[in-house]
């Protein structure tokens, strides 16, 4: 025990002392790569799939069979989005085929049978018969096929104009590249003054025929183009062969002058010096004049001019506003009836029994004149009409046939400089065209439901939920560049405002009879604000972009904005937005009706401030310039006292702690100094009643 060693006490580790921490080097997680899908077994198993196809790991290891649920490369939302497109396309092919059975009665419907019958895939059938392949000449058939460009880009020399005389091209980003100027001098110069007393000048005609179809969204649907401009150039009016031409008149050509020459307020045409609103008046008049003439022949051109007419007196206003509209409403629908167009049994779209081209275009052309007017009548009656005045044509939709052998992409993603980029013109709006078809479609059943055997009722909650969803899906299922994310093209931003319009009187309609904000579970007030939002957002685009003078539907779609929201002002505890989204509503209506060319605007925001006094609300500040007739001039604003930042040095003016007088009107208008030597108008002192002078305390 002697040699024992004493061994040094080990004390305690102190609080203050901090133990040692071994220098560990962490090495960062290996993230697991991203799988788009996993299959049915990983699934059902709940552990991670890694992707791999045809068969998995996990699966391999197990020895259990390996299915996917969705194609490869796509995740289970594209995968859903795609399988409802196809089911919506199939659904409405099908719907077409069913509609063609049941309403023909020319022996067709024998021959569609057979067809069915004696097909190995029934879907290629029903495809083929929907695409109207059946009852369209052959050789037709093997123009489509073959896809060569001339096919498509056979159209007359007015159409290769348009992109020239377009005031606005975007690039493929959508942004705007050029504005030429508004005296361009189109070739040829059509004889367009054979058609009127108004005015001589063809090339002034011409320009404004062409604006027609450049800017118009809705009316030029109605008119095929070709074949207008065919007649148009054939021969005078009062020859022997006008009886037998049924595309072009004059009192047709005097109403798209009429309506051409508001579009002309964009930019005033060089070659022009009067005023283009009344020689648009004058236009119009003439047109007027020649109605009680054309109404003793039922005819297409007939029915065409009266829409034109109707559309323009709508945005004129007047106290005769309401029985000029009713007369031409009712002459619309007479002559609409009497034509046939919805059946397809028109005279003025026979066969010639040479089965050549010119009848494959002449089917191809009423085909979109009968869907052009189904969405004029359609959006007629989500305005005035609590019934649809026409019903759905059974006329198939072979217009789409050139959209299909154009391609998809986005007019401007192709160069507009010869025959591609014309086409890839001619498709874009063929496919927008379609869209705005299905989008009236669904209004026709929203308008529809509210009649019940004849009499008026009201929608129910599952019929509103229904229609709902339906817009949903068209919206989901519309292609990339037909959305404003992607374009803004006129014609886009104006469908998917009249798309939200369409969904906020549906939802406008449910909560003020149901007298409950909850809709399907959802706030049906918060979905009214997002799709006024919507609504005053594309509007507010396109008046920055391309400017609002005349366009009387979204005259309509901000004047059902401010109607519907200015009760909320007081009770929604988002008021903010509701506020700004009825300030652009009133702002885009001030400024159409101080633009002149749109009283029908003037009457709307009369009807919007005086809905607000009987509510006894404000209606939100919007900028409102004075007209000339009013004579008002805007009270000038002194604000002194105030420290003014130098935009050009990156400083502030003048020396330090140096104060100025601003004077402003709807602008900055002077800045002036103590002593009165920047470049003052008018002093401090110089202010008089019309002026507000402010002093900020120090």
């Amino acid at each position: 025990m002697q040699n024992t060693v004493k061994l040094r006490r080990l004390l305690p580790l102190s609080a203050s002392s901090q133990p040692a921490v071994p220098n560990i080097i962490s090495v960062p997680k290996r993230k697991r790569p991203q799988v788009s899908a996993a299959c049915n077994g990983c699934r059902k198993k709940k552990i991670k799939c890694d992707g791999v196809r045809p068969c998995c790991y996990a699966c391999k290891a197990s020895n259990a069979p390996c299915d996917y649920p969705v194609p490869e490369g796509l995740s289970q939302r594209e995968a859903q989005k795609q399988k409802l497109s196809h089911v919506s396309i199939a659904h409405e092919k099908s719907q077409r085929v069913l509609e063609l059975l049941r309403a023909n009665r020319d022996g067709t419907s024998q021959d569609i049978l057979k067809q069915l019958q004696h097909s190995k895939d029934l879907d290629e059938a029903i495809e083929s018969i929907a695409d109207a392949s059946l009852l369209l000449p052959h050789i037709y058939n093997q123009r489509s096929d073959s896809g060569d460009p001339e096919d498509f880009t056979n159209q007359p020399e007015a159409l290769n104009r348009e992109t020239a005389t377009r005031h606005l091209t975007s690039s493929s980003d959508g942004l705007v590249k050029a504005l030429p100027a508004a005296n361009f001098d189109p070739e040829p110069i059509m004889p367009v003054s054979r058609w009127t007393t108004v005015s001589q000048d063809n090339k002034l005609l011409t320009y404004l025929i062409d604006l027609f179809w450049t800017w118009d969204d809705t009316l030029s649907h109605l008119i095929d183009r070709e074949l207008f401009i065919g007649d148009l150039s054939a021969a005078r009016p009062d020859s022997s062969t006008d009886q037998n031409r049924g595309f072009c008149s004059p009192f047709l050509v005097n109403a798209i002058l009429a309506v051409a020459c508001l579009h002309a307020t964009r930019k005033q045409p060089e070659s022009y010096s009067g005023d283009m609103v009344a020689l648009s008046h004058r236009f119009a008049s003439h047109a007027f004049d020649m109605l009680d003439m054309e109404k003793c022949v039922i005819s297409l051109t007939l029915l065409q001019g009266a829409a034109v007419l109707w559309l323009f007196v709508c945005n004129r206003g007047s106290q005769a506003f309401h029985t000029e509209c009713a007369s031409l409403r009712d002459l619309l629908q007479h002559t609409w009836l009497a034509l046939g167009l919805d059946t397809g049994s028109s005279a003025h779209f026979g066969d010639s029994g040479k089965k050549d081209a010119q009848d494959a275009r002449i089917l191809q052309a009423a085909s979109h004149i009968t869907w052009g007017f189904y969405c004029f009548f359609a959006k007629m009656a989500l305005l005035f009409s609590p019934d649809m005045l026409v019903s759905k044509p059974l006329v198939m939709k072979t217009f789409e046939n050139l959209g299909v052998h154009q391609g998809s992409s986005s007019p401007d993603s192709v160069s507009s400089a010869g025959r591609d980029g014309i086409a890839s013109q001619i498709s874009y709006q063929l496919q927008v065209f379609s869209a705005k078809c299905s989008l009236c479609e669904i209004t026709d059943q929203f308008i529809s439901g509210f009649l019940k055997d004849g009499q008026m009722s009201l929608l129910d909650s599952s019929h509103c939920t229904a229609l709902y969803n339906k817009l949903l899906c068209w919206k989901l299922a519309l292609p990339g560049h037909l959305l404003t994310s992607n374009g803004i093209s006129p014609s886009v931003l104006l469908m998917q405002a009249t798309y939200d319009f369409v969904a906020l009187k549906l939802l406008f309609s449910y909560t003020n009879h149901a007298g409950t904000d909850l809709f399907d579970n959802r706030n049906a007030a918060s979905l009214q604000i997002l799709h006024a939002n919507s609504i005053m957002t594309n509007l507010w685009i396109y008046r920055g972009i391309y400017t609002i003078r005349h366009e009387y539907w979204a005259a309509e779609y901000c004047s059902f904005v401010a109607h519907a929201l200015l009760p909320r002002l007081e009770t929604d505890t988002s008021t903010p937005e509701i506020q700004d989204t009825i300030g652009r509503a009133c702002c885009v209506l001030g400024e159409m009706e101080s633009a002149g060319v749109s009283g029908r605007a003037q009457e709307l925001l009369a009807g919007v401030e005086e809905r607000a006094r009987v509510l006894k609300v404000r209606v939100p500040s919007y900028r409102r310039r004075p007209t000339a007739h009013e004579g008002a001039v805007a009270p000038m604003i002194l604000v002194s006292g105030a420290r003014v930042f130098d935009g050009a040095k990156g400083g502030m003016l003048g020396l330090e702690d140096e104060t100025y007088t601003v004077g402003f009107g709807e602008t900055i208008q002077h800045v002036q100094g103590p002593g009165g030597g920047r470049g003052g108008e008018r002093g401090e002192g110089a202010a008089n009643n019309d002026a507000i002078v402010h002093r900020p305390s120090r």
